[in-house]
């Protein structure tokens, strides 16, 4: 019998073998990869109505992210240009994956908000706002409050919260250690919480990172479709850069193929990212001529470049009109 069982066995070693295989890529590690992305092509995601065309392109620069398993730990183990990231480091406290994915969704959808209504504002094409939603993306390790994340921040004490700015204005009106009654809406039902206001870095808060939606309406209409993989707010820059240009009769991409990062607000300031090194790597890789950057990030990209002697333009920007005044002088 047993000498049985065990010709059995020889015979379907390798399908034994392949499921084995098989089931390691299911087996998940504390870690994360962060490798070098590649870029999005904007003229491909952004239709206008009566848009001008450009002979050069404005890209997105990414980050490649993987979960990992026994094979994606290896060929990064052997990849230089791969990194290995403790899942205590990539999340941050209080955070999981599912929060994380949660936020990120939120914030492209707020960054494509902010990116066409200063486009519209400045290509003297005025945007009308005329909802702002206010959502609860991540609670601070510090908080004191029932707040969870998804809440929609209807008001603070009985005063109505209609954007960051009034939320900010509650809040300071009170004393550190003082307890607010906070009404939210979440999946569609209405519920009454609490948050302490505390003090972190000289700043009063009640430990919430927010996001916002917004509702506006535009003189031409635009369509912006990104893929369900696709997050994050650091694409602003180059959508403002994207969707400014199509409405313009002046072609600013001047033939060039331009690729960036950074965050907007809806004041046109530019904010810093997370990977720079990975997304002018992909910059690279993709033969770009120009890289726009953060302020914030400049030294990091430059000091890559100079290291690995890339022939690219590397950028440095504060707000919107830093990269209009640069194509305008190419």
């Amino acid at each position: 019998m047993t000498n049985k069982l065990y010709k059995e066995i020889r015979k379907n070693i390798s399908l034994i073998l392949m499921v084995f295989m098989i089931l390691l890529v299911f087996i998940e590690f504390p870690y994360y990869i962060n490798a070098p992305g590649g870029i999005v092509n904007l003229d491909k995601k952004i239709i206008i109505e009566d848009e001008y065309k450009s002979k050069g392109s404005f890209n997105i620069a990414y980050v490649s992210e993987y979960k990992a398993n026994i094979y994606t730990l290896l060929y990064a183990y052997l990849n230089p240009n791969f990194d290995i990231i403790k899942k205590s480091e990539y999340l941050a406290t209080n955070d999981t994956y599912e929060s994380m994915s949660y936020r990120e969704n939120l914030e492209l959808d707020e960054s494509i908000d902010s990116s066409i209504i200063y486009a519209y504002n400045y290509a003297n094409m005025p945007a009308e706002i005329l909802k702002t939603d206010i959502y609860v993306t991540y609670i601070y390790s510090e908080a004191n409050t029932d707040i969870k994340v998804g809440d929609k921040i209807i008001s603070i004490d009985d005063k109505t919260v209609t954007d960051r700015s009034s939320l900010k204005s509650i809040i300071d009106g009170y004393d550190v250690g003082d307890k607010l009654n906070v009404k939210v809406i979440n999946d569609n039902k209405e519920y009454e919480r609490y948050a302490y206001v505390i003090e972190v870095e000289g700043y009063k808060l009640i430990g919430i990172y927010t996001t916002l939606d917004m509702e506006y309406k535009v003189p031409k209409d635009i369509k912006v479709k990104f893929n369900k993989n696709e997050s994050g707010p650091s694409g602003g820059l180059m959508l403002t850069l994207e969707i400014y240009n199509s409405l313009i009769s002046e072609d600013i991409t001047k033939g060039k193929k331009i690729v960036g990062t950074g965050t907007i607000n809806i004041d046109g300031a530019v904010g810093p990212i997370a990977g720079v090194e990975y997304k002018l790597k992909g910059a690279v890789k993709r033969h770009a001529d120009i890289f726009f950057v953060p302020v914030d990030n400049y030294e990091e990209a430059i000091n890559l470049k100079n290291k690995k002697g890339y022939k690219i333009d590397i950028v440095s920007v504060s707000n919107f009109n830093d990269a209009i005044e640069y194509l305008n002088n190419l």
